[in-house]
Parts: structure tokens; C-alpha cells; sequence
């Protein structure tokens, strides 16, 4: 008797574990379309930094300052992104297809400016 309850405990055990686990997302998660949204923003901000579009800050304040007014009108703070990022960058797949939108947001802008030249 013993050793058939401990077979039916034993099948109940592996046939959950051959399960598929259900991903749970956490709740402080910022969405890929926002987090395309702010990526795209912050390279932005980032190459006219790199072009000194932006006046050269040693401090990074001003920087920073650019940073916040981009988390602040997407609705996010930079401890919601940085944790979304860090959540994203362990999920290879989803990391890929954030970076792919954000690249070819960045593409579809480039090629607005040449238009426009």
C-alpha cells in the first residue's frame, strides 16, 4: 500500500515538473513598446552627445537631466527602466525583438534626415 501511494506521489511529482512553467512577468515590468519608445530617446540623446550637439557637460548633469525628462514623459522612472532592462536582458528572445524595433526606429529616423538633406 505504501509503495503505491508513494508511485502515485511520485508520477504527480514528475508529471508537474513536465509541464510547461507559466512565465510570470513582474509587476514594476515596463512594456517593449515603451521600453522601444525610451531606447530609441536615449540613443538619440546619446549620439548628439557624441556629435557635441549638446554642449559638453564634464558632470553629467545636464546628461542626466536628459535622461529624466525622457523617463518622465514616458510615464517611467529610471529605477522602473533599469530593472525592466535587466529583466529583458535575461530573456534573450524578448531582448532581441526590443532592439531590433529600437534599431529600425533608428534606421526609419536616418533616413528622414537624409530625405530631408
Amino acid at each position: 500500500m505504501r509503495s503505491a501511494v508513494a508511485f502515485i506521489m511520485f508520477l504527480g511529482l514528475v508529471s508537474s515538473s513536465c509541464q510547461e512553467k507559466k512565465k510570470e512577468t513582474p509587476a514594476y515590468l515596463v512594456d517593449e513598446n515603451t521600453m522601444v519608445d525610451v531606447m530609441v530617446d536615449m540613443h538619440l540623446v546619446e549620439t548628439a552627445s557624441n556629435l557635441k550637439l549638446i554642449e559638453p557637460d564634464s558632470s553629467t548633469v545636464k546628461y542626466n537631466e536628459y535622461f529624466a525628462s525622457i523617463f518622465s514623459s514616458h510615464g517611467i522612472n529610471k529605477v522602473e527602466f533599469d530593472s525592466s532592462l535587466f529583466y529583458y536582458s535575461t530573456q534573450t528572445e524578448q531582448m532581441s525583438v526590443i532592439y531590433d524595433k529600437v534599431l529600425e526606429r533608428l534606421y526609419e529616423l536616418e533616413s528622414e534626415v537624409n530625405s530631408d538633406q
